[in-house]
């Protein structure tokens, strides 16, 4: 296999709906935050970010779920993720597998590295700013869970990046000579596919919505329209 380039998708992401990805919370005080977003841990920063694992792991997700690599029973736990390590799989060669599965089914069919890298979105300069003048409190959306027989309302605190805010994000592609075009473009459908889901947590209750906007690849800015109009 020889690298022929690296392809770099670069851009911010929007919060359109408030965004939640959550931490351990090490202690919980009375009246205190139970459901935390995570967090710069330096003391000076506390700024919000998007981990990359996050974001790979619901591109990975989303494409394993349209091309029906998601494992149902067959001697292993429901719902882990594809570890073929087949070349031919529309997941693996793209998004990674454990360094035992490498060598797939047999010495011709080794999948090699893994092509994407997905670092971790940090907070747009301009929000940066805000964050650190005080203009930018995260929110606090409280929800609750009904006891269907009592009809006691059980409330909980979640935290949230609100609507509006931007990170800057950073993808790496690599391109080997072997590569068929489809390993690129199914990491494009994951993305558009992302837009029409939900990152992080509670997506089924109204958080998570983003969008890609700008979207630049190799430096070149796509329309708005870039994504949505990739066939699924």
């Amino acid at each position: 296999m020889k690298l022929e380039k690296i392809i770099k998708i670069s851009g911010k992401i929007k919060v359109i709906t408030g965004l939640h990805i959550g931490a351990a919370s090490e202690t919980i005080e009375i009246g205190g935050m139970d459901n935390p977003i995570i967090k710069d841990p330096l003391p000076e920063s506390g700024a919000p970010y998007i981990p990359g694992s996050s974001l790979k792991g619901k591109l990975r997700s989303l494409l394993e779920i349209k091309e029906g690599r998601y494992v149902m029973g067959k001697g292993r736990a429901d719902g882990a993720p594809c570890d073929c390590g087949q070349k031919d799989c529309p997941v693996c060669p793209v998004f990674g597998t454990s360094a035992s599965k490498d060598k797939g089914r047999n010495g011709n069919d080794v999948q090699g590295p893994t092509r994407v890298v997905v670092r971790d979105a940090m907070l747009s300069s301009d929000w940066k700013k805000r964050f650190e003048d005080g203009d930018l409190p995260m929110e606090v959306k409280y929800e609750n869970s009904i006891n269907r027989i009592s009809c006691m309302a059980n409330p909980r605190p979640l935290e949230r990046v609100p609507a509006g805010v931007e990170f800057d994000f950073n993808i790496s592609f690599k391109k080997f000579d072997e590569d068929p075009d489809d390993y690129f473009q199914n990491l494009l459908k994951a993305m558009k596919m992302l837009e029409l889901d939900a990152l992080g947590g509670a997506g089924s209750r109204g958080c998570g919505q983003i969008k890609f906007c700008p979207l630049l690849i190799d430096g070149v800015e796509q329309s708005e329209d870039f994504l949505e109009s990739l066939s699924l």
